[in-house]
């Protein structure tokens, strides 16, 4: 009887530490400032100056953060596309690209830092960090977004899935005004017919399942909430990502959520999109905790644990 107890007590214990591992996560980081979670830049950095101050203004009209995990092959064609692009828009257009390596295995440091010294740039620049140790794409994101110094904060996929000519579809979405929306989704919606009929069926199940959790939790106003192209207008976004508490694949469901709280305008906008081999998901891992991360944002936020960050 004794060793049962054990062994459900043992139990217990797991699950309890699986179910609240995104709040550890978080109180870990929490006390932590960023500069300590960065192995090194490839610019100059000291203390305290890697996020800019909230008063400072934008220097660049863009900042595109790229989240990076063991993309030593797949980043230099992601950032030979975009730099290209970047220089065409011209003089007055100017831009950083901020490649966030989220402590990778290989040499995607070396490699997005090779492509960017490669390139003939004159009116941007690219800037390249290393977290210390894996943290996860959402803490990837939110690190490049404290560092960015744009007017408007892009965040790409590294492997390119969404063409970057895209950019402008989301930028005609914003518009120019202050009542205009603050936030562009990026969106495959258009596409869903054509991928069920290609991907598996375990696949659609899963898919499908996950866009129900996605209703009941947070509510189905945004149809794809986890393309990794996105627009936000530089306070908002800013805003949104000193908020965010969830680091791994779920944390745009709490940039939705997010943006409920802080009243910004969301608008969803159809892109196009390839899907590329070498996904670093894991279907079923992957789908399990999210499920986790979706239902503990909920209940986090509900009883007052996470807050939203004043700034």
């Amino acid at each position: 009887m004794d060793a049962l107890l054990l062994l459900v007590f043992g139990l217990a214990v797991l699950i309890a530490a699986f179910l609240l591992k995104p709040y550890f996560d978080w109180r870990f980081s929490c006390c932590q400032s960023l500069e300590s979670q960065v192995s090194r830049t490839s610019f100059p950095c000291s203390p305290g100056e890697l996020v800019p101050p909230q008063w400072k203004a934008p220097e660049v009209a863009l900042s595109i953060v790229v989240p990076a995990y063991n993309e030593e092959y797949r980043i230099p064609q992601m950032l030979d596309e975009t730099l290209s692009y970047l220089e065409s828009r011209g003089a007055e257009f100017s831009y950083e690209v901020i490649v966030v390596d989220d402590g990778s295995e290989d040499n995607t440091y070396a490699a997005a830092l090779s492509t960017s010294r490669d390139a003939s740039l004159r009116h941007g620049e690219v800037r390249v960090i290393q977290l210390l140790y894996n943290r996860g794409k959402g803490f990837a994101v939110r690190a490049g977004m404290l560092a960015a110094r744009g007017q408007l904060l892009l965040m790409a996929d590294a492997d390119g899935a969404t063409g970057i000519r895209d950019l402008e579809r989301l930028e005609r979405a914003l518009g120019p005004k202050d009542e205009a929306p603050q936030i562009a989704f990026g969106s495959r919606h258009h596409l869903r017919e054509e991928a069920l009929a290609k991907r598996a069926w375990y696949r659609n199940v899963l898919m499908v399942g996950f866009h129900c959790a996605v209703w009941l939790l947070v509510g189905g106003t945004v149809k794809d909430t986890q393309c990794g192209f996105k627009l936000f207008k530089a306070k908002v976004g800013k805003r949104i990502f000193s908020s965010l508490h969830l680091y791994r694949w779920a944390f745009d469901i709490e940039v939705l959520i997010l943006s409920h709280f802080f009243r910004a305008g969301l608008v969803e906008v159809p892109v196009t999109w390839v899907e590329m081999p070498g996904s670093k998901l894991n279907l079923l891992t992957g789908a399990l905790t999210m499920l986790r991360d979706m239902a503990l944002v909920q209940a986090l936020y509900a009883f007052g644990i996470w807050q939203p960050s004043v700034l």
